[in-house]
């Protein structure tokens, strides 16, 4: 076996690596999602994402989680609760649509990026308080690895996608 054998089976082994990835990030959020539809139906609702937000900001003392960001508290209050019904709508379809993205490897790029910033902002939103935020950390960097690892180009979609179409505009969607 040359050197170049070896180097190809290694990037071929990286690739595979990275699709495995890219899959169990799309089934964690498909489970996370799946068990927040089915477990609280609610729990997408106008009233739902109220109660979640207040319970997030609420002093443990007081049986909430005691998370201590106030400007992360004041940018959802100007935001999400602003139009909450809108915005748990749009919570439950792209929750559900960047964990299928990432579980089939379709719109990839996008679908990881999303996902970084979506594991980023729960970091945000439950930092200083009772939830080992810690763990948002390790999926956002990984949702970040599978985007710049093009991790839908092996095992996926988006392998489909490229050989027909070519790469996507800027590279952003697959």
């Amino acid at each position: 076996m040359t050197t170049a054998d070896l180097d190809e089976a290694q990037r071929t082994q990286g690739a595979i690596g990275l699709a495995l990835l890219r899959m169990i990030l799309g089934l964690i959020i498909l489970a996370t999602w799946f068990s927040n539809v089915t477990d609280d139906p609610n729990f997408y609702s106008a009233d739902g994402l109220r109660g979640f937000f207040d319970w997030v900001a609420k002093p443990v003392e007081d049986g909430g989680n005691g998370a201590s960001l106030g400007f992360v508290h004041s940018i959802i209050e100007n935001t999400v609760l602003k139009a909450p019904a809108a915005f748990g709508l749009a919570q439950t379809v792209m929750e559900f649509l960047i964990g299928l993205g990432l579980l089939v490897g379709a719109f990839t790029r996008l679908s990881s990026l999303l996902a970084a910033v979506f594991f980023g902002s729960l970091f945000l939103t439950y930092f200083g308080g009772e939830e080992w935020i810690f763990t948002y950390v390790i999926l956002a960097a990984s949702s970040f690895a599978v985007f710049l690892g093009y991790g839908g180009r092996t095992l996926g979609v988006d392998k489909i996608l490229v050989e027909s179409r070519g790469p996507s505009p800027r590279n952003m969607l697959w």
